[in-house]
């Protein structure tokens, strides 16, 4: 016998999640209940929003999965803006909602207490947003949930599961897969003449830049990044969410505080090497008079998403 929240919790155990951010509710008791069964430590805020912000910074300082949790209604409306924000700030956490029972949601029934489209408010901003439909699905859409967790550019991932699915026992036989059989596990490996072009690129210029991003953060990539910027002798600037991935007390570090500087190194640079980062607003979008004209820098991004153009678009 097992509930739908049990069987949630061990394919979280499965991924090597250790510790969930969330306030306990009846909605989803068979979901917690498992979790403390299984040694996996629920921190609880005193706000939802404070929960996904929590599993952000857990995910950002770890690497690992960040998990948060709200209850239908109330629960899930208070969790809203921090899923918004760490969505926009490309952290990687899933979020496991609870909703009202099958029969009064999806569609919704009228007068339904504390109700409401809880996959597609979501949805309208996550990357990826689903409700189950029954528990024979849970497996399938919670590997779906994690393929998407860790499918290129960090961000949120949703599934709410009705509280009677999460809280019912059902004999089943649920076949647990390891992480490797349903995502992949391993990084995409770069092109090599890729790689060659840019090693090219930055070696004939006279005065690289490096930006860094939170893509960094995300890859772990710290000491590979201090490793390029020795090695070129290029000043390193940073994205606003990227602040701190490289040593401010290094002669080569351009704290974004400075913003002045910031534009005089990137318009001094005949070279910029983007590593994780969108050039989002906050970065000028790459554009000038805060870079270097395009026609005058030749650029180089490395990034997992394909839809982060960067060089003054």
């Amino acid at each position: 016998m097992s509930t739908g929240g049990e069987v949630l919790a061990r394919m979280l155990q499965a991924e090597g999640v250790d510790t969930v951010f969330g306030i306990i509710d009846g909605t989803y008791y068979g979901f917690y209940a498992a979790l403390h069964a299984l040694g996996i430590t629920l921190i609880t805020p005193r706000h939802e929003a404070s929960a996904a912000h929590a599993a952000a910074a857990y995910a950002r300082l770890t690497g690992k999965l960040g998990v948060c949790m709200a209850s239908n209604g109330p629960g899930v409306a208070n969790i809203l803006p921090g899923l918004v924000v760490e969505q926009v700030e490309g952290n990687r956490i899933l979020c496991i909602t609870s909703a009202r029972r099958t029969g009064a949601m999806y569609p919704m029934r009228t007068g339904t207490y504390q109700g409401f489209d809880q996959e597609a408010v979501i949805g309208s901003f996550a990357k990826w947003s689903r409700a189950v439909p029954s528990f024979e699905r849970i497996p399938e859409l919670m590997r779906a949930a994690l393929r998407a967790c860790w499918d290129g550019r960090p961000g949120l991932v949703h599934l709410d599961v009705p509280e009677n699915v999460m809280n019912a026992d059902v004999k089943v036989d649920v076949g647990y897969w390891k992480p490797t059989q349903y995502r992949r596990s391993s990084p995409i490996a770069p092109d090599a003449g890729d790689v060659e072009r840019a090693a090219d690129i930055l070696l004939r210029c006279e005065m690289p830049v490096i930006h860094a991003g939170s893509g960094v953060i995300h890859a772990r990539a710290f000491d590979e990044l201090r490793a390029v910027a020795e090695l070129l002798e290029a000043p390193v600037t940073t994205s606003w969410a990227a602040r701190g991935v490289f040593d401010e007390t290094s002669p080569l570090a351009i704290p974004m505080t400075h913003v002045k500087l910031n534009s005089i190194v990137r318009n001094d640079a005949d070279a910029a090497l983007i590593l994780g980062s969108r050039l989002g607003e906050t970065d000028w979008w790459g554009k000038a008079p805060y870079w270097r004209a395009p026609g005058e820098q030749k650029t180089i991004q490395v990034d997992l998403d394909d839809w982060a153009p960067a060089g003054g678009g």
